[in-house]
């Protein structure tokens, strides 16, 4: 290639890789070269020429790599799908230690990535402080603070657990408790918000001891205490499918046939409710239109610039399983 260009191999590294100075005939002479020998990879031509390089970035925590994270998967395949129809890539990068913003410099810095895809994101979120303030375009699975570009995508997570409730006092139930993950986030707050509001509107209380919040061995620890109180719930409704199994499992360690004696229901709808026996009755993420959702606006950034665009809900569906 240097040969046909009639440049250096050096030369060509740099063109290649972007660094050290070079004229624009430098530029168009190795690009030709390389469209001449049909170099592969083939986008490096079109990504010389329009500075731009078809991938999205998508930041997952280490936590998300869990094989309970069924949801986070179920996103990211249906993000790499959505991407595709566009001719993009998802590039999926982690971080090390506890501040995940080094990683995302050394993306912007490198100019690996047209635009990047933030999942969980919180409101006051400083991945997207940072994407914000570097001026790099960027779409968020969450919603951001008022003062910040409102490029997110989100569910109505209050919203989507009402049809959850009606579902299960058309069915018979008056005695709840909910129980949760550990977190501050706003979309847990939201979701036992909503299953307040959903059981007020019925006239059915929901008293705070029949609330929880934890990981995996407390829940457990929970619910077996729960489950044998003189009066125990006939429904428990969960935060999420992950939790929703551990309470499945809990109840069926202390002799109930979930779907029978007892309800218990998820939230995302994703793999880990299917796999499930009996299968999760549960509120179900869309998870192809938020992807798409994202993509699209990651392509609006990149070619327009800041779009000011608001963000966006995207509802939610009742999926019936077997556990309620």
């Amino acid at each position: 290639m240097a040969r046909l260009a009639g440049v250096s191999r050096q030369t060509v590294s740099n063109v290649l890789n972007g660094r050290a100075a070079f004229s624009r005939d430098t530029e168009a002479r190795v690009v030709a070269a390389m469209e001449e020998l049909a170099y592969k990879p083939s986008r490096a031509a079109q990504t010389m020429r329009s500075r731009r390089t078809h991938q999205f970035a998508y930041h997952m925590a280490g936590e998300q790599l869990e094989a309970a994270r069924g949801f986070t998967l179920s996103f990211l395949q249906a993000l790499v799908k959505a991407a595709a129809r566009e001719d993009h890539h998802i590039l999926v990068f982690t971080h090390h230690g506890a501040d995940p913003l080094p990683a995302f410099r050394d993306l912007i810095a490198r100019r690996s990535v047209d635009a990047f895809i933030v999942d969980e994101s919180r409101v006051d979120d400083p991945r997207v402080r940072l994407l914000a303030a570097e001026g790099v375009p960027f779409a968020c699975f969450g919603r951001t603070a008022p003062d910040l570009p409102q490029q997110w995508v989100d569910v109505d997570n209050a919203s989507g657990m009402l049809p959850l409730v009606e579902h299960l006092a058309a069915a018979g139930h008056r005695d709840y408790a909910y129980v949760g993950a550990e977190g501050g986030e706003y979309w847990k707050r939201d979701r036992l918000a909503g299953l307040r509001l959903g059981l007020e509107r019925l006239g059915v209380s929901l008293a705070d001891d029949r609330v929880f919040h934890g990981d995996d061995r407390a829940i457990r620890r929970w619910v077996t205490r729960l489950l044998h109180r003189r009066r125990p719930p006939t429904a428990i409704v969960t935060s999420s499918d992950a939790v929703g199994a551990v309470v499945v499992s809990s109840c069926q360690a202390a002799g109930l046939r979930v779907g029978r004696d007892i309800a218990v229901t998820g939230f995302d709808g994703g793999a880990v409710g299917l796999i499930v026996e009996p299968a999760l009755t549960s509120v179900r993420i869309p998870v192809e239109r938020v992807a798409g959702e994202l993509v699209t606006r990651c392509l609006e950034e990149v070619s327009s610039g800041p779009t000011g665009r608001p963000g966006v809900l995207v509802p939610t569906e009742l999926t019936v399983g077997g556990s309620a």
